[in-house]
């Protein structure tokens, strides 16, 4: 009886999930004690990120893939994921996002560099698309849409030796999100 309880909440869950939009685009920034040149360099540096970042166990480097530099993220023993850069205008823009095929989601970060009185502002723009009606509602009621960017300019903020107090800009549902091919890649976002 306790199984079929089961059974049947997932199957309602499935289907909530299934009528909630797929994509979502959030934007957020933070102003960093630190120069645009030195932001540029902590946030490129992809290996040193569990020195700073919660909730990373280790990076490895990954292949080169279409000219760019990729990377794994072991964010717990058995979840490894799979990043790359998309774009990169140093100092200014830069553009990863997952690598994989199959994946239940498909993301992307935009990260915009501008100086500010000897500081940066730092915007990340988030664009994913959650394929997985589960996974889906999963992130719409427990998991925010600002909750990694978050996690990542707070500890990003810490490590620049200030504080972290991220500014929402913005949340729009039904984006046209890129589609993935056969192979795995997205068009470019």
């Amino acid at each position: 009886m306790t199984l079929l309880a089961i059974l049947i909440l997932l199957g309602l869950a499935a289907l909530v999930g299934a009528f909630l939009p797929k994509t979502h685009v959030a934007a957020s920034r933070q102003r960093l004690d630190a120069p645009v040149s030195e932001v540029w360099e902590v946030v490129t540096n992809f290996t040193d990120y569990p020195n700073w970042r919660p909730g990373l166990a280790r990076v490895e480097a990954g292949p080169i893939i279409d000219g760019q530099p990729s990377w794994y993220e072991y964010c717990a023993p058995k979840i490894k994921v799979q990043l790359q850069i998309v774009e990169s205008e140093p100092y200014m823009r830069l553009v990863t996002r997952l690598v994989g095929k199959e994946l239940p989601i498909f993301g992307a970060w935009e990260y915009l560099f501008a100086e500010d009185d000897g500081g940066t502002i730092l915007s990340i723009i988030e664009k994913d698309k959650v394929y997985n009606p589960l996974l889906r509602l999963f992130t719409r009621l427990v998991f925010p849409h600002y909750a990694a960017m978050d996690v990542f300019l707070i500890s990003l903020a810490r490590h620049c030796g200030g504080k972290g107090s991220p500014q929402h800009l913005s949340v729009r549902t039904d984006w046209p999100a890129p589609e993935v091919s056969e192979s795995g890649e997205a068009d470019k976002i």
